[in-house]
């Protein structure tokens, strides 16, 4: 029994469109659908890249946010997810994720996984840290000196011919991944389950906006490489998950300039921020209390979580979040489901100064970035139905180990083909702001957050 993962990166939920995306949406009329997937908070793309191979929220994986400070990693600075630089300096001096990997449990019996993608280096990096340890394949479009096992990119080149350059939308690169799984992956390697991680429509929603052309363009050449695999893959025995790993929102206005505003209100020094739509204060001993204060004060700022009972903040333990290297406070920028822009529903502030304004941003509590894309399909998933169920990302890896026989004791997430308890809910509310979440036989899925 073999898996194929393939990730979309960003793809919003509701562009999966018979006009947009024909091939996903017969796949999920076809396949077992989730409607109702979730993310993890932050809806960032590291965060979840860690949840998906180790089963687990952050709060217990410990990759927290795509920036965060982890001094045991790396002393000084923060620690940048993306960087492949960094990632590889700290697997030598410390273990990066708290929860057994994907790969290491099916290592331990006897199976392997192969990665190969577009995204960050840094991410495509975490999907399989010790790869090169292990006589196994993880492959980066950046290139081999950000390519965990270069000589495996080498292979590739020689047969498939070489790697396209990036663009907007990355249609060339996605199709030079998807011929790398049919005539490299598959008849050379033989993966247990292999990972494709194809870099739109995210880095098209980021730099050109969540309802432009370029955008729409990007998530058709997705589609269009998935039909070429579900061509190829017709009469293997090879089952196929379908994800994304978050939604998008579009940002309103330019960057808020976080660490400007906390120095002009007094706070910068003894503070160390973490900037983006979903940010971190690390306090360094400060006092909570009167930062969390001013925070509730700005029309710039919405849900603010903390450690602790802090008033007027919800407690990181309700998204899953509680672990020593998030933020001791951890907050997201003003947001909402209404639309701009002639794009979906989903607006919010922003602080990425790369970003341009009006164009797409992700890493909060919207339906528009927790609401992902989760489709399986196969005969390991048997029969096609339509699951209402709440899902989410921590479930893929469980599910896949035990269609594979083997254990996933320790993981939160649920096996999606196992039957199912009925789905009970809970609030989280302080001042503004209420946290919403669904749970299913001892999963917690985060719903949504609620601005009164």
């Amino acid at each position: 029994m073999k898996f194929l993962v393939l990730v979309f990166d960003g793809l919003r939920a509701d562009h999966v469109t018979p006009e947009l995306m024909p091939n996903l949406s017969r796949l999920a009329g076809e396949g077992v659908h989730f409607p109702e997937s979730r993310s993890v908070f932050p809806s960032e793309t590291r965060v979840n890249q860690a949840s998906l191979i180790t089963g687990c929220h952050p709060a217990r994986h410990g990759l927290v946010a795509n920036k965060f400070h982890a001094p045991e990693l790396r002393p000084g600075e923060m620690f940048n997810t993306a960087n492949y630089e960094q990632l590889d300096a700290a697997t030598k001096v410390g273990r990066l994720l708290d929860m057994p990997s994907l790969a290491e449990r099916l290592r331990a019996a006897g199976g392997s996984l192969a990665v190969a993608g577009c995204g960050t280096p840094g991410g495509n990096r975490l999907l399989n840290l010790d790869a090169l340890d292990h006589g196994e394949v993880n492959v980066s479009l950046h290139g081999p000196a950000r390519s965990a096992t270069p000589d495996a990119l080498a292979a590739m080149v020689e047969r498939i011919g070489p790697v396209p350059r990036a663009s907007l939308p990355n249609s060339a690169q996605l199709a030079w991944l998807a011929d790398a799984y049919m005539d490299f992956l598959v008849p050379e390697v033989d993966p247990t389950v292999a990972i494709v991680w194809f870099s739109e429509p995210d880095g098209s929603y980021h730099y050109r906006g969540v309802g432009s052309r370029a955008a729409r363009a990007a998530i058709t050449a997705c589609d269009r490489e998935l039909g070429r695999l579900l061509a190829w893959i017709d009469g293997r025995d090879i089952n196929l998950v379908v994800l994304s790993d978050h939604g998008h929102l579009s940002t309103l206005g330019g960057p808020v300039g976080l660490p400007a505003k906390l120095a002009r209100a007094g706070l910068g020094t003894d503070v160390d921020a973490v900037a983006g739509l979903c940010g971190s204060l690390y306090l360094n001993g400060a006092d909570p209390d009167p930062v969390c204060r001013w925070l509730r004060q700005q029309d710039w700022c919405g849900p603010v979580f903390a450690r602790g009972e802090i008033d007027g903040a919800l407690p990181l333990a309700a998204a899953n979040l509680d672990h020593p290297r998030a933020g001791d406070i951890v907050f997201v920028l003003a947001q909402s489901m209404a639309a701009a822009n002639g794009a979906p529903a989903g607006v919010g502030r922003h602080d990425n100064g790369d970003i341009p304004t009006g164009c797409g941003m992700h890493g909060g509590l919207t339906l528009a970035e927790l609401n992902n894309v989760l489709v399986l399909s196969g005969p390991a998933f048997g029969d096609a139905r339509r699951d209402e169920t709440p899902a989410g990302i921590v479930d893929v890896a469980p599910t896949l180990l035990t269609l594979l026989g083997l254990p996933n004791q320790g993981m939160d997430g649920r096996d999606l083909l196992a039957p199912a308890g009925p789905a009970t809910g809970q609030r989280h509310a302080t001042g503004a702001h209420t946290l919403t979440t669904r749970q299913v036989d001892g999963t917690v899925y985060l719903d949504r957050t609620i601005t009164e």
